[in-house]
């Protein structure tokens, strides 16, 4: 053998519920799992003493922008304002920083007006005072929502999709929704390749200390100029390489249905694989977000009369679109918010006339936030993956039912319902719009509190998940939503060697505590990938 790990509390998570003492491991896969006296017997290159801690098959992140989350780290961050002008400053001391220097746009990301203490969008006018020769964004925190500068309006007037996004303009304010955000990348300039592949460096070295062995990423339509061919390129120059620190499920994201389609008819298709690099899913938009009041409902929000929020696809061309990836063997995943959404994707599911043909048929819907009872059925009956996300638990606790009112509460967020329905049941962040930390998405599924603890019950406390249920969402789980349930998400011999080991047992602990839990190492393929700095 290559390595033995000894002394530690090694949950297997096979289907035995085994807890194992050593594991081995040979050319980066699992080839003994057992107890220690058994481990001694075997000669190896090298014994490592997990010193009685916790070891996990390593953690998958289900759904993230893992290029974006790194873009964003390197422009303006706006997460932490509590005002347009603390925006507003933030910008300016970038723009102030960055003189003498090329600057052909600004990128600004992660503000929320639910967080100010006069809550308000910001205008055009006030973007144009920082700067009328280089184009301006500032994005919300959902990613849906976003105002820019003149500059910038004028350039996204000039692309050839205006007119199909026109509607999610407002030429007066600079606000733009939905699309209209997504296609404003398209007239900045794209990064190099080799950029890029330093986006994807830093991402996954990030994600490697926090235990992260594995990730499902939309990133195609995530870097400026919108350039996919070169960010499909960039991670298989990098996997080839040997170079991915991370195995990467791409969740293939276009906007626009014939877009989605070319990239079928080029012959892309779910499963096609390197070493690290892997074609997911096709990656649908249907609806926008709560904070932005654009997810679509079948009723009116509560606190805007008028509005049902929006739909990308008519109910036509969202038959249409699963019927296509049935016949050509794609799986889909749909971010679907608000239950109008969910119901006409789980419709679409149920109208293909290809889906039990289909060997990548298992589609899904991600966030799948404003459920029901109904819903919940649908999604079961149609054998529908969901992709949860329990960060947004500290994020959406406190907007949920002033957008819907309390006659819709009812199995929302509804992840141990889902998990006792038998639907399958993953985890993933949405980062960068919310941090990627395991153990505070693990700690937020288990106790339904936000990150300071509130409310003392849990916010819904009937559908507080077992800190085993959480794990399995980010591991077990996690790996049958991309097809590798016989590859990862279990320690069991036969299986790559993907393990995070943590500081303390989090099936032991004080559930609050799980929040603040470090990692201790990460393996990937049976070698070190990251190991915490321990003072003696």
């Amino acid at each position: 053998m290559d390595t033995i790990f000894f002394n530690g509390c090694i949950r297997t998570l096979d289907n035995s519920e085994k807890v194992a003492e050593a594991v081995g491991i040979e050319n980066g896969r699992i080839v003994f799992v057992g107890t220690d006296k058994e481990a001694e017997a075997f000669s190896c290159k090298k014994r490592i003493d997990l010193k009685g801690r916790l070891m996990l098959p390593g953690f998958v992140d289900t759904h993230m922008h893992m290029l974006h989350y790194a873009f964003v780290e390197r422009s303006v961050k706006l997460f932490d304002c509590t005002s347009v002008e603390e925006m507003l400053a933030a910008a300016k001391k970038r723009l102030e920083e960055s003189k003498g220097q090329k600057l052909t746009w600004l990128y600004c990301r992660g503000w929320n007006e639910e967080h100010f203490d006069k809550p308000r969008y910001p205008h055009k006018d006030e973007l144009d005072a920082l700067s009328t020769e280089i184009p301006i964004i500032m994005v919300r925190v959902c990613g849906h929502v976003a105002v820019c500068n003149s500059c910038g309006l004028e350039l996204l007037k000039k692309i050839p999709e205006f007119p199909e996004i026109e509607k999610e303009v407002d030429l007066d304010t600079g606000l733009l929704k939905e699309n209209a955000v997504q296609f404003y990348s398209s007239v900045l300039e794209a990064p190099s390749q080799e950029e890029v592949e330093g986006y994807i460096r830093y991402s996954a070295k990030k994600l490697n200390e926090c235990g992260f062995t594995g990730v499902q990423s939309d990133d195609l339509a995530s870097l400026p100029g919108k350039n996919w061919r070169r960010i499909m390129a960039s991670y298989k120059a990098l996997d080839a390489r040997g170079e991915l620190s991370i195995r990467h499920y791409e969740q293939c994201l276009f906007e626009r249905a014939e877009d989605a389609k070319a990239f079928i008819e080029e012959g892309y298709r779910t499963g096609q694989r390197g070493d690290h690099f892997t074609v997911g899913p096709m990656k649908l938009i249907q609806d926008g977000s709560l904070g932005a009041r654009t997810a679509a409902m079948n009723e009116p929000y509560e606190d805007s009369p008028e509005n049902t929020g929006i739909i990308t696809f008519s109910q036509d061309e969202l038959d249409d679109l699963f019927a296509f990836f049935d016949r050509h063997q794609m799986q889909a995943a749909v971010h679907c918010i608000g239950d109008r959404a969910m119901d006409m994707v789980i419709e679409a599911a149920a109208k293909s006339p290809y889906r039990k043909d289909n060997k990548k048929g298992r589609h899904g819907i991600v966030h799948c936030q404003i459920t029901n009872p109904r819903i919940l059925q649908g999604m079961k009956d149609q054998d529908l993956l969901a992709y949860i996300q329990p960060v947004f638990i500290d994020l959406d606790m406190n907007t949920v039912e002033p957008a819907i009112g309390a006659q819709r509460m009812d199995k929302v967020y509804a992840w141990k319902s889902m998990l006792d329905m038998g639907i399958h049941t993953s985890g993933g962040s949405d980062a960068p719009v919310v941090s990627f930390d395991a153990m505070e998405n693990i700690y937020f599924a288990v106790t339904r509190k936000n990150i300071s603890g509130q409310p003392q019950e849990g916010w819904i406390p009937s559908e507080k998940i077992s800190v085993d249920e959480a794990v399995k969402l980010f591991t077990k789980n996690a790996a049958y939503a991309s097809y590798t349930e016989d590859e990862n998400g279990t320690i069991e011999v036969g299986k790559n060697a993907d393990f995070v080991v943590l500081e303390k047992n989090i099936y032991e602990i004080d559930p609050d505590e799980i929040k603040a839990t470090k990692v201790d190492m990460t393996v990937l393929g049976g070698e070190i990938v990251y190991e915490r700095e321990v003072e003696e």
